[in-house]
């Protein structure tokens, strides 16, 4: 629950506060840019009027200073560059270790409800986006609006009729984005979401390349491609429309209170209200003061839509996860036996499984048969905590498994797939998944699933990443990983959803054999090949034909 009190909310004012020592370094080298832009203004109208008054003096003194001032913008410039990418990359770090913490907390249900490649748009191109939209131009806006607070000072010392000049067109341009803001925040969110759909597209696309091969249908890739490419693209185009709109209305009105601005400051000269250093100074600070409001304003409304991005990131309500983890009960140890009652699970309106039946006693050994399609994976699935159950209810040792949180469920449960994961990793980190375990274990485990004679022949052993042999690995080694990886837990309840297919038959049935004839473990059995010769080892096979 640490957590959750930490990141209720996911936006960018949480991470400029989680990060603020490196950011208050970043805004103080932001100031200093402000300040040596209002200084050379300054003292530029100076230098002017000096000149005018044919005071050497006064003017080189002012040089001088002039370039002092400029040799500490340009040290500005390299600190700035430092202090803000360090703090931009602290910040996207944060928010990607937010997410990832999301995912983990709300488990596999909701995982399961967005593609891979929708989590890695999150983690990569959209904290990029908001790397963009959000500090980025943040920072123009805090130089932007610093920069507009000096010319404010500066016109204020000039005279301060100036500033009624200045507000009226401040009021102005202040207004005039809110007429693109909403449509931006909108299109914004669209074109984030096309750039998800490009990268599932590309994902499923590449993944099929051998099939694609085979068949000759490779230009179907560039079809594919293109397609939601050109979509994206449109997206884009038309978030560049509504922000090259606002750009234009904003820019016109800036050049035409810069033509007021001069006007101002040249009608105080001639009733010699002002020197005539102020009214050449007026131009800069005029330029600064109405751009700036241009930028900031743009610059506003595109910040604007960063929060819509984070509100993709939000899988559940954080309430409902709390009202869910008070309900939760311990459930540490498998003691007697899992049972199925009544259990409907429907998907997209398809019934897969109905009013299901069973129990499953503490070690012994089960085969779930069946034709495909029958429901064979998708209940051990909801055993297993990754598929909600529509009707009917599951039970581990009498407590309700909606009453179980998936940490303490997973503690018990060794799940193994057709498809598990091989990481790009070393084949130790693959048996042991970081975890630290006796060198016996291990080597017992090579052992019993027919994995020392390869493994000895790698010229790194253990330590050999799937990089180096990737296309020297075949699918019955991957799977032989796979048991040998969930053997390692040593959990009581083995989950085996059609992971021995691959293997060759003679060690296939060598494999099995011994997995079902372990004392302490409750197995769980799904195969299409359910030999005869295996059937004896199972206490009971259930038929959901």
């Amino acid at each position: 629950m640490e957590f959750l009190s930490k990141d209720r909310n996911m936006t960018l004012k949480t991470y400029l506060f989680r990060c603020k020592r490196s950011n208050s370094i970043w805004l103080f080298w932001i100031f200093i840019n402000s300040l040596c832009v209002y200084l050379n203004g300054i003292m530029s109208a100076k230098a002017i009027s000096t000149i005018v008054n044919f005071d050497l003096q006064s003017f080189l003194y002012l040089s001088g200073a002039i370039l002092a001032v400029n040799l500490l913008w340009v040290l500005q410039i390299y600190q700035n560059s430092k202090a803000s990418e360090k703090a931009i990359q602290e910040m996207c770090t944060e928010i990607r270790k937010d997410i990832v913490k999301r995912i983990e907390r709300n488990g596999g249900l909701h995982f399961a409800s967005k593609s891979i490649s929708a989590y890695t748009s999150w983690l990569t191109n959209d904290i990029n986006t908001i790397r963009d939209l959000g500090f980025e131009t943040l920072e123009l806006m805090i130089s932007q609006a610093l920069n507009i607070i000096f010319a404010v000072i500066a016109f204020f010392s000039f005279h301060y009729s100036l500033l009624f000049t200045i507000f009226i067109f401040f009021i102005l341009m202040i207004n005039l984005p809110k007429i693109f803001t909403k449509k931006m925040e909108k299109k914004a969110v669209h074109f984030t979401e096309k750039n998800e759909e490009l990268v599932k597209a590309i994902d499923d696309s590449l993944s099929g390349f051998r099939m694609l091969s085979n068949a000759n249908q490779l230009h179907f890739l560039l079809v594919k491609i293109l397609s939601y490419s050109k979509k994206y693209s449109r997206s884009r185009v038309s978030y560049s429309k509504t922000f090259g709109g606002l750009m234009s209305v904003q820019n016109g009105t800036s050049f035409i209170s810069q033509i007021a601005m001069l006007t101002h400051s040249g009608i105080l000269y001639f009733n010699r209200l002002i020197p005539i250093g102020a009214v050449s100074s007026s131009q800069y600070f005029s330029s600064i003061i109405f751009a700036g409001l241009t930028g900031l304003t743009a610059n506003y409304a595109e910040f604007k839509t960063v929060n819509k991005i984070f509100e993709k990131f939000e899988l559940t309500n954080d309430r409902s996860i709390n009202e869910t983890q008070i309900k939760k009960q311990p459930w540490k140890k498998f003691i007697d036996k899992l049972e199925i009652q009544a259990v409907t699970i429907e998907r997209e309106g398809k019934l897969i499984l109905d009013n299901l039946n069973f129990k499953i006693k503490k070690n012994k050994k089960y085969a779930i048969s069946g034709t495909s399609g029958s429901g064979k994976s998708t209940i051990l699935k909801a055993i297993n905590g990754e598929v909600l159950i529509s009707k009917g209810e599951i039970f581990y040792d009498n407590v309700n498994s909606q009453n179980i949180d998936l940490v303490d469920l997973h503690k018990q449960i060794s799940y193994v797939s057709l498809d598990d994961h091989i990481f790009n990793e070393s084949i130790l980190f693959n048996l042991t998944l970081g975890r630290q375990l006796e060198d016996t274990k291990i080597e017992k485990a090579l052992d019993l699933f027919y994995l020392r004679d390869w493994v000895s022949g790698l010229h790194h052993g253990l330590d050999t990443t799937l990089s180096e042999i990737s296309q020297d690995i075949s699918s019955g080694q991957k799977q032989r990983i796979s048991l040998a990886r969930a053997y390692l837990e040593e959990k009581p309840i083995l989950i085996i959803d059609e992971a021995t297919d691959a293997i060759d038959k003679e060690r296939r049935y060598q494999i099995e054999k011994y997995l079902f004839s372990m004392p302490d473990k409750t197995v769980i059995f799904v195969s299409h090949h359910l030999d005869e010769n295996i059937k004896s080892l199972f206490d009971k096979i259930i038929c959901l034909d």
